[in-house]
C-alpha cells in the first residue's frame, strides 16, 4: 500500500476533523462554504450526505494532486464510487486501492480521512452554532413530521381494534393503552434513538 513520506500521524489532532482534513488537503474556506450551502445562502439548502460527499470527492482529488497527478473530469468521483458504494465488489475495491496506492497515495490515510454526515452536522451545529430555517425537505422537515402523523394515526387504528375486540369479548382486558415507539438503531453504536433525539444529534459514531 502507498504511503507518502510526509503522511502525518494517523489519527488525534487538535479540532474539529473537518478542519483538520481540510488543513491537510488544502482545501481552503471550506467551513465557510459548508455554512453557505448548508443554509441556502446562495440557493437551495443542501442535505448533510451531499456536503459530506462532496467533500470527500474533493479529498481525493486533492490527494491525487498532492501525489503529482493532474486528475481529469470524473475521476475523483469515480475513485469515491468505488471505495464507498455497496453496489461495488471487493475485488473492485481492491483494484481501486491498489491504483491509487501505485500512484504513492496513502489509501489507508485517506479512507480514514472521510467525513460522514454526522461529522458535517455535528461541525455546523456544535463548532459553528449554525441553524437554518426549515425549508420542508432537511433533516427534521416534513420527512419526520410525516413519521409522527403516521404514528398517530397507527395508533387510533389499534386502539379502534382493541376496542372492537374487547367489545366482542375475544379476549379479556382492563384498561388498554396503545403506544407506538418508532426508534432509529444505529448498528455501529447499539445506540436507539427517537426521531427527536436522532435530529438533535444523532449516534456516538464519529
Amino acid at each position: 500500500m502507498g504511503k507518502s513520506s510526509t503522511s502525518p500521524s494517523r489519527r488525534g489532532g487538535k479540532g474539529p476533523k473537518i478542519e483538520r482534513v481540510a488543513e491537510r488537503y488544502s482545501i481552503t474556506g471550506l467551513g465557510d462554504e459548508l455554512v453557505e450551502r448548508w443554509r441556502g445562502d446562495q440557493g437551495e439548502q443542501e442535505s448533510l450526505r451531499t456536503l459530506a460527499d462532496d467533500v470527500n470527492v474533493r479529498i481525493i482529488e486533492a490527494a491525487l494532486r498532492q501525489a503529482g497527478e493532474h486528475p481529469v473530469d470524473g475521476e475523483a468521483e469515480n475513485f469515491y464510487r468505488l471505495l464507498t458504494s455497496d453496489d461495488v465488489t471487493a475485488g473492485n475495491q481492491t483494484d481501486a486501492r491498489n491504483t491509487l496506492a501505485s500512484k504513492n497515495i496513502d489509501t489507508e490515510r485517506l479512507e480514514a480521512d472521510f467525513i460522514s454526515y454526522q461529522s458535517v452536522y455535528n461541525y455546523l451545529k456544535r463548532h459553528r452554532n449554525v441553524e437554518r430555517e426549515d425549508d420542508g425537505s432537511s433533516t427534521n422537515g416534513d420527512g419526520f413530521r410525516t413519521v409522527k402523523k403516521i404514528s398517530n394515526r397507527l395508533r387510533s387504528v389499534t386502539e379502534d381494534a382493541v376496542d372492537r375486540v374487547a367489545a366482542n369479548e375475544d379476549v379479556t382486558v382492563g384498561s388498554p393503552e396503545v403506544s407506538v415507539d418508532v426508534r432509529i438503531v444505529c448498528t455501529d453504536c447499539d445506540v436507539r434513538l427517537t426521531p427527536d433525539e436522532f435530529v438533535e444529534g444523532g449516534c456516538r459514531c464519529e
